[in-house]
């Protein structure tokens, strides 16, 4: 049996292959992101908002959520049927276990980021304890159908378990992707900046930023798949009751 993580940057190589297990898929949830992302311009415009960042960030985040909390989520656990087939997410049975779990997904991803967030605002540390401790609980509903609570220990556990491998992964995933949005975004910054709301939605390079995010958003939930699944398949990776018995 090869071994589970052969190096800290084949989590990358996984996360680029399972994106490309249903390219069409993947790429139709890309151009979904990309006109989701052009919302929050075209709002400002028409409500005569003017040029107010603030504002314009709270609009791209309600606009991008159907893409973060349910076909994100559904390719996640479509995936995970067909590359693992774990019993409770069977291969041919993954619509019917994620039209049944994810708004209980949801809720668990709300109230982590609400906890995180609170944390963070009363000091950093409480916030990122809360994301090392149970940010797993959400895709362990998601893919294992287990209850919030099960979901909280089970993260948890294997957290205190595998720490330093999860850790060390998960903020690779997260600084890769976070330097190419990055890059490409003081790259249009520098070149050619977009100056308002308006000039940005006749811009391509607006509308290439925005597909660029969402290929990002794609591979990023694809490559936290393929570390849970590695995290989970791990010697005592699996702790839940839950998990082992159904």
């Amino acid at each position: 049996m090869p071994p589970l993580f052969p190096s800290p940057w084949s989590i990358l190589w996984d996360g680029a292959k399972l994106t490309l297990r249903h390219p069409w898929i993947s790429l139709a949830i890309c151009i979904l992101g990309t006109g989701l992302g052009g919302l929050a311009p075209l709002l400002m415009v028409r409500g005569g908002l003017g040029d107010n960042p603030t504002i314009e960030s709270v609009l791209f985040f309600v606009a991008v959520l159907p893409l973060d909390f349910y076909f994100l989520p559904r390719l996640a656990l479509r995936l995970d049927a067909e590359t693992l087939g774990h019993p409770r997410n069977p291969v041919h049975g993954w619509k019917e276990a994620f039209e049944a779990r994810w708004l209980r997904a949801f809720g668990a991803k709300m109230l982590l980021g609400a906890a995180a967030g609170l944390g963070l605002l009363i000091f950093i540390l409480p916030g990122l304890a809360v994301l090392f401790c149970f940010g797993w609980a959400p895709t362990r509903v998601l893919l294992r159908g287990e209850s919030l609570r099960d979901a909280c220990m089970g993260s948890l556990d294997l957290m205190r378990r595998l720490w330093p491998l999860a850790l060390s992964r998960a903020l690779l995933v997260f600084v890769v992707g976070m330097a190419f949005s990055g890059s490409v975004q003081y790259a249009i910054e520098t070149f050619h900046p977009l100056m308002d709301p308006k000039s940005e939605l006749l811009s391509p390079l607006f509308w290439g930023e925005q597909f660029l995010g969402s290929v990002v958003s794609v591979w990023t939930v694809t490559s936290l798949l393929a570390l849970y699944q590695r995290l989970e398949a791990f010697p005592g990776g699996i702790s839940s009751k839950s998990s082992s018995e159904k």
